[in-house]
């Protein structure tokens, strides 16, 4: 086992597992909330664009996808516990900074703390569960988890539409702030650290930073394509530059990747384990 923790045995696991799927629960359930609170967004920010506020959800999508794979590679050397605690601060500061948000370039910028937060915390939460998992109970730990993800989409229609109708749209991330602060308080009593024992190189920075502003640009492409038209000017001067950031940022970040598939790196060989 590549993983060492600072107690030699976790009789309980549960614990563990509610703690980190309590988490998990309230990042997906922001997700689909956001989308039921869009509409009360756009019509308290008129000064912006449909086309503009669709950031406050592009924004926050494309730094949550760029950064899964690294966030999931400094848990690994930095420490889990100590990166899911971190996730789950930052990720509940930022609601409540959405919440306060005074314009929709503010609201977007908090977005994109929140998808920090939820990228720092989601990879950790599943290694701190297999962790305290035996070997032989993690499958269904990993299934169990998740059903929690799952749940959380399936209701988040329901509740946003109800919390947004009732008390507003700055409640679609209020909502998450008096969790979250409960989560961290017994997060930081109850989970136990743990990391690789394997030293590895850092996440390749220069590839996610790429990646990130080609994905960037070729969304931006198609937000603005209604307005430029799919063959005008503006829309190739941007989609070109998104291809070729995007592409390069996959080129350095093949490396890295190719070396986890073909060696495996310390959180895979947990998942494997799983199976």
């Amino acid at each position: 086992m590549t993983s060492r923790r600072t107690k030699s045995r976790q009789p309980n696991p549960w614990p563990t597992f509610a703690l980190c799927s309590l988490a998990l629960f309230l990042v997906a359930l922001d997700t689909t909330i956001l989308f039921v609170a869009f509409h009360g967004i756009r019509t308290t920010f008129t000064a912006a664009s449909t086309a503009a506020l669709s950031w406050i959800l592009n924004a926050y999508t494309i730094v949550f996808g760029s950064l899964l794979v690294p966030a999931g590679r400094l848990a690994d050397l930095y420490g889990r516990k100590r990166v899911f605690l971190i996730g789950v601060a930052l990720f509940t500061l930022a609601s409540a900074l959405c919440g306060f948000a005074p314009s929709a370039l503010a609201l977007i910028g908090f977005g994109i703390l929140q998808g920090i937060g939820a990228a720092l915390l989601m990879p950790a939460s599943l290694a701190l569960i297999l962790a305290a998992f035996p070997r032989e109970k993690r499958s269904v730990a990993v299934s169990l988890w998740g059903a929690v993800g799952a749940l959380a989409a399936a209701v988040g229609p329901s509740l946003g539409a109800y919390v947004v109708a009732t008390l507003g749209w700055p409640w679609a991330f209020f909502i998450n702030v008096p969790v979250g602060l409960v989560g961290l308080a017994l997060n930081a009593r109850q989970l136990e650290e743990s990391r690789s024992v394997e030293l590895g190189a850092l996440p390749d920075v220069p590839g996610i930073v790429l990646l990130s502003l080609g994905v960037g640009a070729l969304a931006l492409g198609v937000v603005k394509s209604t307005g430029w038209g799919w063959a005008s000017a503006n829309f190739l001067r941007d989609w070109r530059p998104g291809m070729l950031l995007g592409g390069t940022g996959v080129g350095l970040l093949i490396p890295s990747l190719t070396a986890a598939a073909v060696f495996g790196l310390p959180s895979q060989r947990f998942v494997s384990a799983a199976r």
